[in-house]
């Protein structure tokens, strides 16, 4: 089993809290600014920002609550993969710039890296029951 001790389920559900806070208040920060998101995305390069900005916001905040809930957590984690691994090379391109702006964008990729790092543990695990969850999955 690989959540055998209450421990390990509490550690488990407070890190879940944790990745869901962080991912959630960034697309919210992203749907309540929608404009200036937009217009730095498109500023970026990123393709149809009017489209996929708040479309890959409200796809991250359903993420964030499947993990955070254990509800369908593959699919949740999928959004939340679909949207940080294109995103975050397009977004944070911190080797095309210099100074603090360079410094700037690199904290925000690798940020990026680290929560995408953590949605395909989840991923991994979406197999198992998770504890102190709802439950519901695939």
């Amino acid at each position: 089993m690989v959540f055998d001790s209450t421990l390990s389920g509490v550690a488990f559900l407070l890190g879940r809290a944790l990745f869901a806070l962080v991912v959630g208040y960034l697309a919210l920060g992203n749907l309540l600014d929608l404009e200036a998101s937009v217009g730095y995305a498109q500023s970026k390069g990123a393709p149809l920002a009017s489209v996929t900005v708040p479309l890959g916001s409200l796809g991250l905040v359903a993420g964030s609550l499947a993990v955070l809930l254990g509800v369908y957590p593959a699919v949740g984690t999928l959004a939340v993969v679909a949207f940080l691994a294109p995103i975050t090379g397009i977004m944070h391109d911190f080797w095309t710039l210099e100074g603090q702006d360079r410094q700037n964008e690199q904290i925000h990729f690798l940020k990026n890296v680290g929560l995408l790092g953590a949605a395909l543990v989840f991923l991994a695990l979406s197999t198992v029951e998770w504890p102190l969850a709802v439950g519901l999955g695939l």
